[in-house]
C-alpha cells in the first residue's frame, strides 16, 4: 500500500514539472525565435563582412595583374616606369577617393546628379547599413581600378606628372559623377541616381568601371599623340611589340583570379548567388580568348599571343554588366561577341583614328564594356526589367542611353582635360627621353639602358641581315629570270632549227621519190625497148 503511495507521489511530481516546462516553453518560444533569428542575422552579416573584405583584396590584387601584363606588354626600356607609374596611381586614387571620390558617388544625393555627403568618410560608422568601412574599402579599390585602366593607353611617352593628374581626374569627377547616376542607391538605399530610376542595369561596372576609364584614355591618347615610329608617313601601322609576353601572360591569369572578386564582390552578400556570377566569368573570359584565338588566325593567318590575352580580358570586361542575372549559354555568347569586338576594335583605333594605345585598354575596357552593357538588355529575362515595366525594348534603349552617356561625358570632359593640361604643364616627355627610354631619364635605370641598347643592336644586325638577304634574293630571283628567259630563247631557236630540218628532210624525201620514180620509168622504158627490138628481130 505504501508502495502505491510513493508512486502516485512520484507521478504528480513528474507531471507538475512537465506542466511547468511546458507552460515556461510556451512563455518563452516567442523570444527563442527571435534570439535564434537575431542570430542567424548577425552569422549572415558576419558572413557578408567577410566576403566583401575577401573579394576585395582579390580586386586589390588586380593591381599585380595591371603591372605584369602592361610591363610585359611595353618595351624594355619603359617597364620600371609603368611599374611604378601603375603603384603610384593606386596611391594617389585611394587618397582622393577617400577625402572626395566617396562623397561623390554614394553621399546624399542632389537631385539624383551628385552625392554631397559622406567626403572624408564622415558618417560611415554611423550608417544604418550593414557593410559599412568593408563597402568603403570595395569601392576604393574599384576606384583605383578605373584609374590604373586609364594611364595605361599613355605608356612609354606620357610625362609621370600627366598620370598623377589624370588618376586625381578620373578618381575625383569622372569616374563617381557617372558612378553616382548609375549605383547611387547602394549606399543609401532609397535614394537613386538619374540613370537608376530609369532602370539603368550595370552590376559589376561593365560601364561604369571599365567604359568609363577606357573613353578617358581614349581621349587622352588622342591628344597625347602615338609613339614615336608606331605610324609611317604614309599612315601605315608599325607593330611594337612587348618585350616580354611571358609576364604579360601572368598578369592576364591574376587579372582573372582578381576578377571573381571584382564580380563576385558585387552582389554585396556572401550567398549562393556566387555560384552563378563566377561561373559566367570564368566561361565568358574563356570563350572569348578562343574567339580571339580562332577570328584572328582567320583575319592574319598566323596566332596571335597577344591578341588572345586582350580576347580573355575583353570577354571578363563583357560579362560584368549581367553575369548576374544571364544563363552560363548566354555568356559564352557574350563572351565569343567580346572576343572578336576586342580585334575590330583594335584595328580600328590604330588604322583609322591613327591613335596609339600600347595595352589594348581602349578596345577592351571602352568597347567590350559597353558590348556587355547593351548586351544585358539582350540576354537577361525581362521579368528582370522591373524599372522599364518588363519592357525589353524600353530597357535595350535605357541601355543604350546609358552607354552613350558614358561616351559624351567622359570622352568629351577628357579631351577637354588633356587639352587645358597639355596648354599648361605638357604631357609628353621630349624625343630624346623617349628614344632613351622613361627607365633612364625618370629613375636613372642605367642597366636597363644598357640591356636596350644591346637589344637595339642586335634587332639592328637583325635588320640589316633581312636587308642584305632581302637584296641577295632579289638578284637571285634576277638570275633567274634571266634564266629562264635564256631557256625559252635557246629552246625557241632549237625548235625553228628542227622545223627547218625536218623541211629539208621532207625535200630529200619528196626528190628520192622522184628520182626512184624516174628510175622506175626509166627501166620500164628500157624493158618495152628490148622487146620491141624482139619483136623486130623475129
Amino acid at each position: 500500500m505504501s508502495n502505491i503511495k510513493s508512486c502516485n507521489k512520484y507521478k504528480r511530481q513528474i507531471s507538475i514539472i512537465f506542466i511547468s516546462m511546458s507552460v515556461l516553453t510556451l512563455i518563452l518560444y516567442p523570444y527563442y525565435n527571435v534570439y535564434a533569428e537575431a542570430s542567424l542575422q548577425l552569422i549572415q552579416k558576419k558572413l557578408d563582412f567577410i566576403w566583401i573584405i575577401v573579394a576585395a583584396s582579390m580586386v586589390f590584387f588586380m593591381q599585380v595583374g595591371f603591372t605584369a601584363f602592361e610591363a610585359g606588354a611595353v618595351q624594355a626600356k619603359n617597364a620600371i616606369s609603368v611599374s611604378i607609374k601603375n603603384i603610384l596611381n593606386f596611391l594617389v586614387s585611394s587618397i582622393a577617393y577617400f577625402i572626395v571620390g566617396f562623397g561623390i558617388m554614394f553621399g546624399l544625393s542632389y537631385e539624383g546628379y551628385v552625392g554631397i555627403s559622406n567626403f572624408l568618410l564622415y558618417g560611415i560608422d554611423t550608417h544604418v547599413t550593414s557593410l559599412g568601412y568593408a563597402f568603403v574599402f570595395f569601392q576604393l579599390v574599384f576606384a583605383g581600378t578605373a584609374a590604373t585602366i586609364t594611364s595605361g593607353a599613355f605608356a612609354e611617352r606620357a610625362k609621370l606628372l600627366m598620370h598623377i593628374c589624370t588618376t586625381i581626374f578620373v578618381v575625383c569627377l569622372i569616374y563617381p559623377v557617372f558612378g553616382h547616376w548609375a549605383w547611387g542607391h547602394l549606399f543609401h538605399p532609397n535614394q537613386y541616381g538619374w540613370l537608376g530610376r530609369m532602370g539603368f542595369i550595370d552590376f559589376a561596372g561593365s560601364t561604369v568601371v571599365h567604359s568609363i576609364s577606357g573613353w578617358v584614355a581614349l581621349s587622352g591618347a588622342i591628344v597625347l599623340g602615338p609613339r614615336m615610329g608606331k605610324f609611317n608617313p604614309d599612315g601605315t601601322v608599325n607593330r611594337m611589340y612587348g618585350h616580354n609576353l611571358p609576364l604579360a601572360t601572368i598578369g592576364t591569369f591574376f587579372l582573372w583570379f582578381g576578377w571573381f572578386g571584382f564580380n563576385g564582390g558585387s552582389l554585396l552578400r556572401a550567398d549562393t548567388s556566387i555560384g552563378l556570377v563566377i561561373i559566367n566569368t570564368t566561361l565568358s573570359g574563356a570563350v572569348a580568348g578562343i574567339a580571339a584565338a580562332v577570328f584572328g588566325k582567320v583575319k592574319n593567318k598566323r596566332l596571335d599571343a597577344a591578341e588572345i590575352l586582350l580576347g580573355i580580358m575583353g570577354g571578363l570586361v563583357a560579362i560584368g554588366a549581367g553575369c548576374s542575372r544571364v544563363s552560363s549559354v548566354y555568356a559564352c555568347i557574350v563572351g565569343l561577341c567580346a572576343g572578336i569586338i576586342v580585334i575590330l576594335a583594335k584595328d580600328f583605333i590604330e588604322k583609322v583614328l591613327k591613335v596609339d594605345d600600347p595595352v589594348g585598354a581602349v578596345p577592351v575596357h571602352g568597347f567590350c564594356g559597353a558590348w556587355g552593357t547593351l548586351a544585358v538588355s539582350l540576354f537577361t529575362p525581362a521579368s528582370a526589367f522591373s524599372m522599364t515595366n518588363f519592357n525589353r525594348l524600353l530597357q535595350v534603349g535605357v541601355q543604350c542611353l546609358g552607354i552613350i552617356v558614358a561616351f559624351a561625358w567622359a570622352f568629351s570632359l577628357g579631351l577637354l582635360f588633356f587639352w587645358c593640361l597639355k596648354k599648361l604643364v605638357g604631357i609628353r616627355v621630349s624625343a630624346e627621353e623617349e628614344v632613351k627610354g622613361l627607365n633612364l631619364s625618370e629613375y636613372e635605370d642605367v642597366t636597363s639602358w644598357l640591356d636596350f641598347v644591346k637589344i637595339s643592336k642586335v634587332q639592328d644586325m637583325n635588320t640589316a641581315l633581312q636587308g642584305k638577304i632581302k637584296e641577295r634574293t632579289r638578284e637571285l630571283e634576277h638570275i633567274k629570270e634571266n634564266l629562264e628567259e635564256d631557256v625559252k630563247k635557246r629552246t625557241s631557236e632549237l625548235k625553228e632549227s628542227r622545223d627547218e630540218l625536218e623541211k629539208k628532210v621532207g625535200q630529200l624525201e619528196n626528190f628520192a621519190k622522184v628520182a626512184v620514180g624516174r628510175e622506175l620509168k626509166m627501166k620500164k622504158m628500157e624493158e618495152e625497148l628490148k622487146s620491141s627490138k624482139n619483136k623486130n628481130h623475129k
